[in-house]
């Protein structure tokens, strides 16, 4: 993904802000900002969209079967509604078992997309302090939201609920 924010460049934002990032080992699962390039998103054969900032996608891909776009638009602020949340996990680590390439994506890529993916990697099978390492290693700055942060923490090594 290239940066092409208006004024980011301006702002001496580094250019590997706006990237998609591969969080785990298989790479089956990234997380990532806002979308701005589709084709950073096929090139890695990513099928699956979670997005959790508050606005559609532009540029959606719309051929029947191609993308699988979940909208769950989340505030980063306080937890969003549990239930939910471990749906969307739930979903998202299935696909990836699967072998479908996911993409967790907010407004920035720090927080509410390393949320998803770490309880994706969670259900998967890693406990939630080594989530919490893995993400912020493979995305700098990722999880500062300490109420995020501390959840996925919490986690044991294999987080399934009911």
């Amino acid at each position: 993904m290239t940066d092409d924010r208006p004024g980011a460049s301006e702002h001496g934002l580094p250019p590997d802000l706006f990237q998609v990032t591969q969080v785990d080992d298989a790479g089956r699962l990234f997380i990532s900002p806002v979308i701005h390039d589709w084709n950073a998103v096929s090139s890695r054969g990513i099928d699956t969209i979670i997005d959790l900032e508050g606005g559609l996608d532009i540029g959606v891909p719309t051929v029947p079967n191609q993308i699988l776009y979940v909208y769950f638009p989340i505030l980063d602020e306080d937890l969003p509604n549990i239930e939910k949340l471990d749906a969307v996990a739930a979903l998202g680590a299935t696909l990836v078992g699967q072998g479908h390439r996911v993409l967790s994506h907010c407004g920035m890529g720090f927080n509410r997309s390393a949320l998803v993916a770490g309880l994706i990697l969670n259900r998967l099978g890693m406990p939630g302090p080594q989530v919490v390492r893995q993400l912020r290693a493979r995305r700098a700055g990722a999880l500062f939201n300490e109420h995020f942060m501390r959840h996925l923490d919490a986690l044991g090594p294999s987080h399934e609920r009911g």
